[in-house]
């Protein structure tokens, strides 16, 4: 039976796991314009490179190419090297391609910041929510007796006690670090965007070094963590700590609202203008029937009084 409080846990962390994309966007809003085309981008882009190219590329090199398949999962850190930098050269290249082609500038920061909750909210869905909200359901399934009845038709004996194993020693703390795994990542997936769209403003190539470096440097703890270098503890200390970085320097680095009135105020300006000229237009137009209106009036009712002047 799996504990009462871990699967709580479990299903709040994968409703946690989309709201807070979600809550980001809320935020930012207010100070940034942020246009939804840039945000589905960013899940596109994700989607392509990282769970298509990418994959096909990890099952090349570790399945299908026995010589290769050997090299990297002989030795634990060239292994953990080569899924860092797998990862940061398909999604940061992915990143740049997608803004230097498909997204629609709406000025900084929130150009890169849409695209970043794009990026960061379609993974911390895939990834997070998925992955909780189906140990969520099988953990529920366990505990009611209807586990077996359920999947035993469709996975072998082995494979069905091995997940019943799995479900049995869930407990709270892994599922919280978990989440707030993919949490801190959906900040570093925004602070990536925010580099990556230098790269394409100021067309350096550099910034995409640095965010591909970033992206292998952010991956290599949790990469450490599946060879068992690193203490799932630990791993999510380090990850935290990037998190809780990444969430000053935005807070620094947000535009204000005063900063943001000030922005805006030359168009709200521009718009009462605008508003102010129309308006005179359509009173003058209106002045300008009515004149027009009574001097045929008075054109029509003058050959009349003269013929009747004729007659006299």
């Amino acid at each position: 039976m799996v504990s009462p409080t871990a699967v709580v846990a479990a299903g709040a962390a994968a409703v946690l796991d989309v709201i807070w994309p979600v809550a980001i966007f809320i935020i930012c809003r207010r100070r940034m314009t942020l246009a939804v085309r840039n945000i589905l981008i960013g899940a596109l882009v994700f989607f392509v490179f990282s769970q298509v190219l990418e994959k096909a590329l990890h099952i090349y090199l570790l399945k299908l190419n026995p010589a290769t398949a050997a090299w990297l999962t002989g030795s634990a850190i060239l292994y953990a090297i080569y899924g860092c930098l797998a990862a940061g050269l398909f999604e940061e290249i992915g990143r740049y391609l997608g803004m230097r082609l498909l997204v629609r500038p709406t000025g900084n920061p929130g150009t890169a910041v849409a695209y970043g909750i794009g990026h960061g909210g379609i993974e911390s869905i895939l990834i997070g929510a998925l992955a909780l909200g189906q140990t969520f359901v099988l953990a529920l399934m366990l505990n009611a007796g209807t586990l077996d009845t359920a999947l035993g038709p469709s996975v072998t004996p082995a494979v069905l006690a091995q997940l019943r194993a799995g479900l049995e020693q869930l407990g709270v703390l892994p599922v919280v670090l978990g989440c707030l795994e993919r949490l801190v990542s959906v900040l570093v997936q925004i602070g990536l965007s925010l580099i990556v769209w230098r790269a394409v403003e100021q067309r350096q190539p550099s910034w995409l070094v640095l965010a591909i470096a970033l992206h292998a440097a952010v991956d290599f703890p949790a990469a450490l963590f599946q060879v068992r270098w690193l203490s799932m503890v630990t791993t999510e200390t380090i990850l935290m700590a990037i998190g809780i970085a990444l969430a000053i320097q935005y807070l620094r680095y947000l535009p204000t609202r005063r900063e943001t009135a000030l922005a805006f105020a030359p168009a709200a300006q521009m718009r009462r203008r605008l508003a102010a000229v129309v308006s005179r237009y359509q009173d003058w137009c209106g002045r300008d029937s009515a004149c027009w209106t009574a001097s045929s009036a008075s054109s029509t009712s003058l050959p009349s009084t003269a013929s009747s002047n004729s007659v006299m």
